[in-house]
């Protein structure tokens, strides 16, 4: 092998180094929910979080699932038929696939008659993308334009919900504690993950329910894939320097 090659298998050498150091997901947005970030009261207001129509999230101290606080959603009135709350997600990233979590504990059955709740609504820069909704108290469904898989729940226990999303492909996958109930394409195309909802929409059971523990992941590629892109790139420079005869 002489000094060119030599050379050039250094430096792949050193981009597979420098890909393995530097692999790391990257959390966009993580919260508990915790003091002093965040106070006992109305989410609205805290922390970058914004509330439309008439019920808005509480943080408090009643129950949560990791650390002294959480959320807790319900009916305030029989006026208040329908609740949203969200936050902007500031995206500067290149990659393109994310994961959005979100735990949730129900102590009713949140009505028997087509109300559903979301601890995980997604928007796009085109609107709704789409969410894992609690239909009815009953089932945890991945809702687009319909619903592409349901598992049962239980009430009394914190239940950790996930999406996927793959802007490349434009499908996002859901996770009910950490087993997938399927895949489905965006409800909107969207290039980019904008905003993470809550909403409410109140059936006939008035009954709170608990959120804790929201993060927002973009996921990095693996140092392997990073590593094969660069021998594939430097793999025209080797063949040159093989087929060409030495001084």
């Amino acid at each position: 092998m002489n000094r060119g090659t030599q050379t050039i298998f250094l430096s792949v050498y050193m981009l597979l180094a420098a890909a393995s150091v530097s692999h790391a997901d990257q959390v966009l947005f993580s919260t508990s929910y915790e003091s002093p970030t965040y106070s006992e009261g109305p989410l609205s207001g805290q922390d970058g979080w914004e509330s439309s129509f008439g019920i808005d999230p509480m943080v408090t101290s009643v129950r949560s699932r990791t650390g002294a606080q959480g959320l807790e959603v319900r009916k305030t009135s029989s006026l208040d038929p329908f609740g949203l709350t969200y936050r902007t997600i500031a995206d500067a990233t290149p990659w393109s696939k994310f994961s959005v979590q979100h735990s949730i504990y129900l102590t009713g059955t949140e009505g028997l008659q087509g109300s559903h709740l979301s601890p995980l609504a997604l928007i796009g820069e085109n609107g709704f993308v789409g969410q894992i909704a609690i239909r009815n108290g009953l089932s945890a469904d991945l809702f687009t334009n319909g619903v592409g898989g349901s598992v049962p729940i239980q009430t009394g226990v914190w239940i950790d919900l996930r999406l996927v999303l793959d802007f490349q492909t434009q499908t996002q996958e859901g996770f009910v504690n950490g087993v997938s109930i399927g895949s489905v394409v965006f409800d909107n195309p969207a290039t980019r993950l904008i905003q993470v909802e809550i909403f409410h929409i109140i059936g006939t059971d008035d009954k709170p329910f608990y959120l804790d523990d929201l993060s927002v992941t973009a996921f990095v590629p693996e140092p392997a894939t990073l590593g094969l892109s660069a021998l594939g790139a430097m793999a025209p420079l080797l063949v040159r320097r093989r087929n060409r005869p030495d001084r």
